[in-house]
């Protein structure tokens, strides 16, 4: 194993610098960042790739790649502060054409969190989603239920109208793939501790992603279909 934990005071540190938001306090302190909490993301990565790649031989594994950088990117956004307080690592396939599913780490002063869902999906692609999820329910039944046996959820960011009941969609757990604006399952742990039990933190997130490989694998596979057929009508337009 490679993880060596992510320790108290560096999580402090990553937050003393986002306070002081001051390049300077940064230089004077980026070697105990890097070492305390970067160095340490990236040796989750390696312990990790081994199970990634029999997931999708094509995940990205690169931590220049798959690492969120201390310092932010405030080129498209109001917040204009410099550094961040989180990190995360963003598991997805190597191709850039968007949506697509992901698996993620991220860790903050106040807890952790991972889970699996598409990122950059759009209102058409929700209503894609929904028609696919109808149509072959079973094994997104089958994958959530793995899920929630370790202990994730389906994000709550439900419409004020339901449109499973519109649609007639009348099984619990469809339903509420059904509703939601996005979708994704996560699980959200409250505190830090865990950050520096090197074995249990590993341990834990084998077992989460392993539960999520069949969710991962089954919205790949719709957003696969939807990007492939996407391209086809821009072509013939």
């Amino acid at each position: 194993m490679n993880f060596t934990g992510i320790k108290p005071d560096a999580i402090m540190l990553l937050a003393e610098n986002r306070f002081n938001d001051s390049k300077a306090f940064y230089e004077e302190h980026k070697k105990q960042i890097n070492e305390g909490a970067v160095i340490p993301m990236r040796q989750i990565v390696d312990d990790l790739s081994d199970l990634f790649e029999r997931i999708n031989p094509d995940i990205i594994l690169d931590t220049r790649r798959c690492l969120s950088r201390v310092r932010r990117d405030t080129r498209f956004t109001h917040d204009k502060t410099l550094y961040r307080e989180n990190l995360w690592l963003m598991f997805r396939h190597q191709k850039n054409t968007l949506p697509t599913p992901s698996m993620w780490f991220e860790f903050s002063p106040s807890g952790y969190n991972y889970g699996c869902g598409i990122i950059s999906s759009t209102p058409a692609f929700m209503e894609y989603w929904r028609k696919q999820i109808k149509a072959n329910p079973e094994p997104l039944i089958k994958a959530t239920e793995k899920a929630e046996a370790a202990g994730l959820k389906i994000e709550s960011n439900a419409y004020k109208r339901s449109k499973a009941a519109a649609d007639s969609v009348t099984d619990e757990t469809l339903a509420k793939w059904y509703d939601q604006k996005c979708a994704f399952m996560i699980k959200e742990v409250s505190g830090v501790k865990r950050l520096n039990e090197p074995k249990k933190l590993i341990n834990e997130l084998k077992k989460a992603y392993t539960a999520l490989s069949d969710l991962y694998r089954y919205m790949l596979s719709i957003t696969t279909r939807y990007n492939s057929e996407e391209l086809y009508s821009y072509e013939e337009n």
